[in-house]
């Protein structure tokens, strides 16, 4: 064969194969480099944040023995005054009820203490079986919070129980607490603050 011919398929040859390697090098190229459509999606993946899962726990465990016990002794001096004034507890609901849990889905507790001075404590406590928030028509929610008051997930104030009151509801986690402090005459700040005490050492009590 002539020399011209060896040399003309030798280059034709060369094409081939440059041209075979090109095409394998592509298509390794488009492999590595995902559809944009992709890439969005992963980097989405990357960017989402996963929900905070939240720990649930039974509400027999959270609920304090018996809700009338719960005031220290300093709290219930301050606010009826001495032992002597006091009347024995005005509820016989202080006491978690098991059946509760299967016919409403939380434990309801409540309670009254008054004293021969006229004064009156009435707190009430419930616990769900899940977060209160996420109860299917929760009555209060961080939107009606008063943000001066750092008690809790959120509080709600009402002062408007008929001018010789004040009472608070705090909702933290499974837990929803109300308290109110009613004297006859009394400044309306210094109920506030005895709601507040109360609430604290309700919440305190759970769990």
């Amino acid at each position: 064969m002539p020399e011209s011919t060896n040399r003309a398929l030798s280059v034709s040859g060369g094409l081939v194969l440059a041209l075979l390697l090109s095409a394998c090098g592509g298509a390794e190229e488009a492999e590595r480099e995902p559809e944009p459509a992709a890439a969005d999606a992963d980097a989405g993946e990357e960017t989402a944040q996963p929900r905070e899962a939240v720990d649930l726990v039974d509400p027999m465990e959270l609920a304090p023995d018996d809700l009338c016990q719960v005031l220290s002794e300093e709290t219930l001096d301050e606010l009826l005054g001495d032992e002597d004034l006091r009347s024995d507890p005005q509820s016989t609901t202080g006491v978690p009820d098991p059946e509760d849990l299967q016919e409403l889905g939380r434990l309801r507790m409540s309670c009254l203490l008054v004293s021969a001075s006229s004064h009156t404590l009435s707190f009430d406590m419930e616990i769900y079986e899940e977060a209160y928030a996420d109860t299917d028509y929760p009555e209060l929610t961080e939107a009606d919070a008063d943000p001066d008051i750092d008690l809790g997930d959120f509080a709600v104030t009402d002062d408007g129980l008929g001018g010789d009151g004040a009472g608070v509801t705090v909702v933290q986690g499974q837990v929803y607490v109300h308290a109110s402090y009613t004297a006859m005459g009394g400044d309306q700040e210094e109920m506030m603050d005895g709601a507040l005490l109360m609430a604290e050492e309700l919440l305190a009590a759970a769990g």
